[in-house]
């Protein structure tokens, strides 16, 4: 969601704090802003909308200097505008504040400053932050200690980065929940609330923990726990590349990502199955034994992480023989679920940082139940919270809406259930052995759908003024055709529902006209007669007709009006390539319907507050 950046060096530090949150435009905001410690005076220019937008106020608007903080916000308090964008400083600006995150009693807070003849000009929870740093400097303590007593003033979830009037050589930050990460440089040091920004200047990086806060300069870095003690901490070599995070040639973030899946299960199943067809997980430290005791599995998550943990159900219960159920965070973390020591919690999250899944993650912890992850980031949160983690090895995901990430947690979780099912002596040797020879063949299918990019592309210029598409699926598919619903929604705000093909004629089938366009994923199963009476259903009410069928079947294609062809394989399997091309025809309606495929309006990439 919101960005942070900050530096300390000798470089210009509107450039440094600019290229920072250029890095952080792929997580969604409507403002931009920053802080620079100008000799001696805090100089802060905020602009609403884009980047672009702050870069020509700088033009105008210049300011000079080598230490300064930057923001990208995605409005939580406050409609988008000039004045609610970050960063806040007090009524003097003796104290700049950028933030992520919520402060949960800020009316209270407000409040209780207002009386004491502060003002407020925002309507945002963050303009407390500086008032309460400068009410208490105004008592006499030094920046540390009004760090230290703002910790215990505070309620909630977030990360924060201050610049003092009287430090101008210093950055302050700190963060209670909410991501946050330094990098050092040569004589200069970065922070960011994410790992994009840091990736051309800095080779190493250290993730700051909950509940720590510190400051840095252009040679110095302090690291102390909320009570005040200073922290031993040290640097690690990051591995990610600024090629990671560039587009590659590509128009956009999204269609590049959707292009990289077959590359990203070769590395996966090389990383996953030995020379002799063993499925390993060497980082995850959750016992065999222990393992091999689970009889109940609750996997929670939210969007697509949470559509990859519904197939994640199917493979458990099919391969495995464990009871397994999927629930949203956002509702699972509010209600009193039954569970026993032989269950275990599993939390689906691409960034790691989820905050409705890390917070169901600590109910768990707090109930004596263990907790096993599957992150893209292995340094995030919810990675550090878990008992264990699983790495899904997407790499960078910049596009907002989740392509990649999403094949590859259905991967990993459908490996992960073979190896719990060879751990219970379930799944015999033949049967490993033959489903893994088809695993090896997927990245060969993917790419013989990526090749047929075009007919997406073809059929999206039919799609500019339509208004509502059906998606339906069954069993495996049924996730695929909600995640199908979910991404053409997101990026081309055409308004999509996802249904099980089962309950069609429960009610959605009301909505067919001959405006509706319906995806039915209708590729070979044990119900595939199921799929072409939905089919049929809708030819006879005039509906518009999309169908994704396997490679030769002309029953289902003379009766569409759109058809795309997959690879034949498994039906188990057949989630991981029907996606293949939804991802196409969300990404190129929107490119035709003149929307931004990587920037999503009102969406952010990683939701970090609830």
């Amino acid at each position: 969601m919101c960005g942070i950046v900050g530096y300390a060096g000798d470089k210009n530090v509107e450039s440094v704090l600019i290229v920072g949150l250029i890095g952080l435009e792929y997580r969604g905001y409507d403002s931009a802003g920053i802080a620079v410690l100008d000799r001696g005076e805090i100089q802060v220019r905020k602009q609403k909308g884009k980047i672009k937008d702050l870069e020509n106020y700088l033009k105008e608007h210049p300011i000079r200097g080598n230490v300064g903080i930057g923001h990208t916000r995605w409005a939580t308090h406050g409609e988008p505008n000039q004045i609610n964008a970050h960063p806040h400083t007090d009524s003097k600006s003796t104290v700049a504040v950028v933030h992520n995150g919520i402060i949960e009693n800020y009316s209270e807070l407000r409040q209780e400053l207002k009386q004491k003849g502060f003002v407020f000009h925002s309507m945002t929870d963050t303009e407390v932050l500086p008032n309460l740093l400068a009410e208490s400097r105004k008592r006499g303590l030094s920046n540390k200690d009004a760090f230290l007593e703002l910790f215990n003033r505070v309620h909630g979830k977030w990360a924060i980065a201050v610049v003092f009037d009287n430090e101008p050589d210093r950055v302050y930050f700190a963060q209670d929940g909410a991501p946050l990460l330094l990098g050092r440089g040569k004589e200069e040091y970065y922070l960011a609330s994410d790992i994009s920004p840091l990736t051309r200047n800095c080779r190493e990086v250290y993730y700051i923990n909950s509940k720590e806060w510190g400051y840095f300069a252009k040679t110095e870095c302090k690291i102390f726990g909320f009570d005040g003690s200073e922290k031993e901490f040290e640097f690690k070599t990051q591995d990610i590349k600024f090629e990671d995070v560039d587009k590659g040639g590509y128009p956009h973030y999204m269609i590049k990502e959707i292009h990289e899946q077959p590359g990203i299960f070769r590395r996966i199943i090389q990383s996953r199955i030995s020379e002799a067809g063993e499925i390993e997980f060497p980082e995850s430290t959750i016992s065999r034994e222990m393992m091999s005791k689970v009889n109940r599995i609750i996997i929670q998550a939210a969007g697509t992480s949470y559509y990859a943990g519904m197939l994640g159900k199917h493979y458990l219960e099919n391969f495995a023989k464990i009871q397994t159920d999927t629930e949203t965070s956002s509702e699972f973390r509010y209600r009193n679920p039954v569970v026993e020591g032989d269950t275990l919690i599993v939390g689906i999250s691409q960034s790691g940082e989820t905050a409705d899944t890390l917070a169901s993650l600590l109910e768990a912890k707090a109930k004596f139940i263990k907790v096993l992850s599957l992150v893209n980031n292995v340094n995030s949160t919810i990675a550090r919270e878990s008992d264990s983690f699983i790495r899904t090895d997407a790499g960078p995901e910049i596009g907002v809406a989740s392509t990649k990430a999403f094949t590859a947690q259905v991967i990993n979780l459908l490996l992960f259930s073979l190896y719990v099912a060879r751990l219970k002596w379930i799944v015999s040797d033949d049967e490993l052995k033959t489903l893994i020879e088809e695993i090896r063949l997927l990245p060969g299918k993917m790419e013989r759908i990526l090749a047929q990019a075009h007919i997406l592309e073809n059929w999206a210029a039919d799609f500019t003024k339509t208004k509502d598409f059906v998606f339906l699926g069954r069993t495996y598919n049924h996730p695929v055709a909600l995640e199908g619903a979910l991404k053409l929604k997101e990026v081309s705000y055409i308004h999509a529902s996802g249904y099980a093909g089962g309950e069609f004629k429960h009610g959605p089938i009301a909505l067919i006209t001959n405006e509706v366009p319906v995806v039915c994923i209708a590729t070979k199963s044990e119900i595939y007669s199921k799929m072409l009476s939905n089919i049929q259903e809708i030819k006879a009410r005039n509906g518009i007709m999309i169908s994704i069928v396997t490679e030769g079947d002309k029953e289902a294609k003379e009766l569409s009006d759109y058809c795309f062809e997959v690879p034949e394989c498994p039906e188990i399997l057949s989630p991981i390539l029907n996606v293949l091309p939804l991802q196409l025809l969300a990404y190129y309606s929107a490119v035709a319907r003149g929307c931004p495929p990587d920037q999503p309006r009102n969406l952010a990439k990683s939701v970090t507050v609830e």
